[in-house]
């Protein structure tokens, strides 16, 4: 997705970012905070990839990243897009403005191609690592959420 910049991937401390699209317009870093600006979450899924993942996870929530004056997220949004490259979920808003966007796991912050990570409280195989954009949308009430999403299965 354009507007996604990520630093050297051999280097852990590069910065991530993501780009807000759709009902929104931005583009949100993920690392390279204050750690007083990460919130720790315990969470365990099961993976798309069929691998178990849990523990202490550390990130920006969600909800912080369009809290800010340089972000702007049209109101009448009711779903977001949550994509990385090739794999995309598409949540309610109020389960991503619940989510963190995790740059650390168990202390140690996660490979730059596994940066951010999305965790959230969804359904197995629906978080998603990597994450490029955010896109915003306004789904009628007829309108399927899973029409929107690239799950690879």
């Amino acid at each position: 997705m354009r507007g996604y910049q990520r630093g050297d991937d051999s280097d852990p401390t590069s910065r991530t970012a993501v780009r807000l699209s759709g009902l929104a317009d931005g583009t949100a870093a993920c690392d390279g905070r204050d750690d007083r600006q990460l919130e720790r979450v315990e969470a365990e899924f099961l993976c798309a990839s069929g691998e178990r993942w849990g523990g202490a996870w550390r990130g920006i929530p969600v909800a912080a990243l369009l809290d800010r004056p340089d972000v702007d997220v049209e109101p009448e949004a009711t779903h977001v897009r949550v994509a990385a490259d090739e794999y995309a979920v598409c949540v309610p808003i109020r389960t991503a403005l619940d989510a963190v966007l995790a740059v650390e796991r168990g202390g140690e912050p996660l490979p730059p191609a596994r940066r951010p990570r999305f965790i959230a409280a969804v359904d197995a195989g629906r978080t998603v690592r990597g994450v490029r954009g955010l896109e915003f949308l306004r789904l009628g009430p007829d309108e399927d959420p899973q029409e929107y999403e690239e799950l690879g299965y």
